[in-house]
């Protein structure tokens, strides 16, 4: 899947809610948005409730600060002042894209507290600077030098960083998280002025906890519906993919061959290295939606009847897969997910093998009316192929 598709996969939501605000922000979209006013620090707890649960905490730390942020208005006067309060809208979006650099855990250990108090912490700076004399003399814009007179404050440069953090995030590793994190930090952003009415922070808050709610919800669904091991949807998804199907439809069964005895000669390691690299090639040229069915075992289905594409699309999984050479990974491989890291792989080291699958077909109609009549019809030409030799393609009888 190239870069942009990845992309588009991943960011059209957190786009499109920029969007909308965007066109209401700047009056292009003349509709009142009265419900967010009261509904803000509502949706911002679900949103936070979520991510705890399903110990997403990355999107709880997200949703927390924003939240500490738009209860602290009321509490804390001094906070709307200009200067501090788009520095405190910078310091939550630099916070964000610190945060979305790692990994997901448990909101509540010891590293999710620490990050609280890090936050913390800087809220009594804030105070600290405000209490001072002369201390917004630290926050007065810099005119840029070659900038035509463009002034560049404090805040603006923390924005600045926060929203480069992220987008070398998301072009490095494409994914939903990062993409609305980006999306909450450019809201921000946009609201960081306090002479706005203050609707538009409201709006912009609540844009943010349903994306963050959408988030939590789309990594839930991830967590039970794809492969961890491959990427690519369970069984439990192909089991719920049946229920969409009509009447015409066809099932491939795809097995790697010899996979037991490669797993005994070489490790786990590299079986699950080589299931990797299979899922990819199936989910990229099966034709099909694929599917990891369990183990070594993997299932595409067809909609409609036209057997002769579906052959076409398998035969070239096949051969795809067959003339691979798969350089094992080697025992000093650097573990990092660094580019530099990734530029070494491939390079030496590992021996490279080769490994094939075979494949059995069936569809619909006749004596299979039912997608398990058709998944053994397709078991049966699966061990076909097996008996004649591996590496092949074979279909009902």
């Amino acid at each position: 899947m190239s870069l942009f598709m990845q992309w588009l996969r991943h960011g059209w939501l957190p786009l499109l809610l920029l969007t909308a605000f965007v066109l209401q922000r700047y009056a292009w979209l003349d509709f009142p948005f009265p419900a967010p006013v009261k509904l803000s620090p509502v949706l911002l707890g679900v949103a936070l409730a979520l991510a705890v649960f399903f110990k997403s905490s990355r999107l709880a730390y997200a949703a927390t600060l924003i939240l500490a942020f738009y209860l602290a208005l009321d509490a804390v006067p001094w906070l709307r002042q200009e200067s501090l309060f788009s520095l405190s809208l910078a310091l939550v979006s630099l916070n964000i894209a610190l945060v979305a650099y790692t990994s997901d855990r448990n909101p509540l250990s010891g590293f999710g507290l620490l990050l609280l108090f890090a936050a913390l912490g800087q809220g009594v700076g804030l105070y600290l600077l405000q209490s001072w004399p002369n201390s917004f003399s630290w926050l007065m814009p810099l005119t840029l030098p070659y900038g035509g007179g463009i002034q560049f404050d404090l805040a603006a440069q923390v924005f600045v960083c926060a929203i480069l953090l992220l987008l070398v995030k998301v072009s490095v590793r494409p994914e939903a998280t990062g993409f609305g994190l980006l999306a909450c930090t450019l809201l921000l952003y946009l609201v960081r002025d306090p002479a706005l009415p203050p609707g538009q922070f409201h709006l912009a808050a609540s844009i943010s906890s349903l994306l963050l709610t959408f988030l939590v919800l789309h990594s839930a669904y991830e967590l039970a519906f794809r492969d961890e091991l491959t990427g690519i949807p369970s069984r439990r998804a192909y089991n719920r993919y049946l229920l969409t199907l009509g009447r015409h439809y066809m099932i491939a069964v795809i097995d790697i061959d010899h996979f037991k005895k490669l797993n005994d000669r070489h490790g786990h390691r590299v079986g699950d290295q080589v299931l990797r690299m299979v899922a990819g090639k199936i989910a990229r040229y099966g034709g099909g939606r694929a599917f990891r069915y369990g183990g070594e075992e993997f299932v595409v289905v067809f909609r409609g009847r036209d057997r002769e594409k579906a052959l076409n699309a398998l035969e070239r999984m096949r051969e795809k897969i067959a003339g691979y050479p798969l350089k094992l990974r080697s025992a000093m491989r650097d573990p990092t997910d660094n580019a530099k890291a990734r530029r070494r792989r491939g390079q030496g080291g590992g021996r490279a093998i080769k490994t094939t699958v075979s494949v059995g077909l069936a569809g619909s109609g006749g004596n299979h009316r039912s997608p398990e009549a058709v998944l053994e019809a397709a078991d049966r030409a699966l061990y076909r192929a097996k008996r004649g030799g591996r590496n092949r393609v074979c279909t009902q009888a």
